[in-house]
Order: structure tokens, then sequence, then C-alpha cells
């Protein structure tokens, strides 16, 4: 992968992207990691292969990973209202007391990606109805799995995740430690951003951590690691199709639906490559994370950067080769 490693060398010295890390399994196994540019404003040194990043919504499919072991357990009903688990979380919404689990993981509960400002969160259409992405209700299956499992988030995410794959540089939460090599987000203009310092888990996008790590966790999904086959399937089992358009949330529901990408439990899909993918998108990070199960091919990228997505055209042909609708999907622009 020499022509990768000189793209990705370029683009850091160059400096649209101040900062990046990179890591790739083959046929399953560990393959070359990549790291370039500097961590920060912060932080001039180097980017390394312990440079923790802000990996955004990636922290999503380890969150459902943790919620279908507990449905293994008998602990979390995946068809259960949340309401019923553990109580009001959308006020005076009697339409958002149907939504379960299920409904958050496959991103049809109708409750809104963010809250608009001075807005009350409200559910926009039936929970079930349709596909928009809603990382707002990930918050109320975060409060279901702490009542069932009688621990937090963290706890849950050591326990079940960080320890058993040895994900050492990775916390829900900040941890001091990060404080020696981390990374500080730029926006589109190489504008720093100033550090957020997570002190409480959020399961829709807390996650710190490093390439190294995630792969780790990647690599331990493809080999069908902590799941049964049956639960393994049910994950990765298209549910509902995404919506076309130019964001991944539809509220209104205007956009017709995609044929070529779909999702999952906590996975977006694109069913017939037989890809599982996700992206990340905190103010002046970017994350990607992109594997086939066939081939057992994968690739986890994090920026210090808005324009770390942008990455995507050069790094999947070199590392996760053929189509993948999931680009256009999300209108993946050029660097």
């Amino acid at each position: 992968m020499a022509d990768l490693n000189q793209f990705l060398s370029r683009t850091a010295a160059s400096g649209p992207i101040p900062g990046l890390s990179l890591a790739t399994l083959r046929s399953g196994a560990r393959g070359p990691d990549y790291h370039f540019g500097r961590r920060g404003a912060h932080d001039q040194s180097a980017v390394d292969a312990r440079t923790v990043f802000e990996a955004a919504s990636l922290t999503k499919p380890l969150v459902a990973f943790i919620a279908l072991q507990l449905a293994e357990e008998g602990l979390l009903d995946l068809h259960r209202p949340l309401f019923d688990i553990c109580g009001e979380y959308v006020a005076g919404d009697s339409r958002s007391h149907q939504i379960t689990p299920f409904h958050v993981l496959s991103h049809t509960s109708g409750l809104p990606n963010m809250v608009p400002d001075g807005k009350p969160l409200r559910t926009y259409f039936d929970p079930g109805e349709r596909f928009s992405y809603g990382s707002s209700a990930f918050g109320w299956l975060q409060r279901s799995m702490e009542t069932v499992s009688g621990r937090s988030l963290e706890t849950l995410a050591r326990e079940r995740v960080f320890t058993p794959i040895g994900m050492v540089n990775s916390s829900l939460e900040w941890q001091v430690r990060f404080s020696e090599n981390h990374a500080q987000g730029h926006e589109w203009e190489q504008e720093p951003v100033p550090k957020r310092r997570f002190q409480t888990a959020h399961a829709s996008g807390s996650l710190h951590t490093t390439a190294s790590d995630y792969i780790g966790f990647v690599q331990h999904v493809l080999a069908r690691r902590g799941l049964t086959d049956e639960t393994y399937e049910q994950w990765f089992a298209p549910r509902v199709n995404t919506r076309q358009g130019d964001a991944a949330e539809d509220l209104v529901g205007e956009n017709p639906p995609n044929d070529h990408v779909a999702w999952g439990l906590g996975w977006g899909l694109e069913p017939a490559e037989r890809c599982f993918f996700h992206w990340g998108n905190n103010p002046g990070f970017r994350a990607f994370v992109l594997a086939n199960r066939d081939s057992q091919d994968a690739v986890v990228w994090f920026a210090n950067s808005a324009r770390g997505l942008r990455l995507a055209h050069t790094v999947l042909p070199a590392t996760v080769p053929g189509e993948h609708p999931s680009i256009e999907w999300l209108r993946i622009g050029h660097l």
C-alpha cells in the first residue's frame, strides 16, 4: 500500500487534514496502520498509534453490541417500549411511548438526530414507520441499558468490550491519561475547536479511542465473537432502507428509499456488497469504518479535521475494494 502511504503523508503535510490515524484488516488479520500529521493546535507533536481521537458516532455500533449481549442474557427486550423499561424521556409526547430498543438501533424511532435549539424533544413520525438517523434516541436506550444491568454505560463498555478486546486507550468518559496524547479538532479552514472532555458516557458519541483499538473491535465483530450465531445474523440483517437526499435525517419523509443502503441494528449496511459501515461527525473531527463480511477486509480512520471523510475516495479502493454506495449516500466530497 505504498501509494496509500504516500497519499496520506502528502495530505497531512499539505494541510487540509492536520492529523490522521488509520488501521486496517486484511482477510481478518491485522494489516498496516498509518499515522500522519500533528495532534492539533494545542500540541504540535506527531500523531502516533496511541493518539486518542473523538470517535463520535462510531460509538453507536459498540453500544449496539452491548445491547445485543444484554438481550441474549434476557435483561433487555429489544421489542419492549423504553417507557416501560425506564420511564418517561420525551415529555408530553405519548407517541414516544411506543419506541423500543429495536427502533433506536435501526434509526426508526421518529426522534430527531439533534434537538433543535429552543425546541423540545419530540417524535416526528410513528416509531417504525421509516428510517431517519436519530442520535437523540440513544440517550433513552442508554438509560434502559443502565437500568436493566445496574451498571453505568462506561462500566458495561469496559467489562464487555474494552477489557476483553484489549482496547487499552479507549473510554466513553474522558480520562486524565488521555491528556498526554490526544488530538484536537479543526474545522474546514483549520480553525481549532476547543477540546471537549466528556465527563459522563453518551451512547450517541462520547467514545475516545485510537484507530488501533477500534480496528480490534471490528476484528472481534468479523470473527463473530461475543454473540451467538443467531444474534450475529440478526445484527446484520437489513431492517430498513435509508432515504435518499442531502442528509441521513429525514423527519418529514419526503425522500424516497435508497435501494442500495440499509440499516441493521447499529450498523449501516451495503447489502449487495456484504459490507457494514458507520461514520462519525463531531465538531472538528471525522471518523469512518467499513468492513466486508466476506473478504474480512476492513478499515477505520480518525481525522482531526472536518474534511476527514473526504479521504474515502482514495482510502477505500486501497483497503476494502469494491463498490460502496454508502459514500454516495453520505454525499462525501473530494479533497
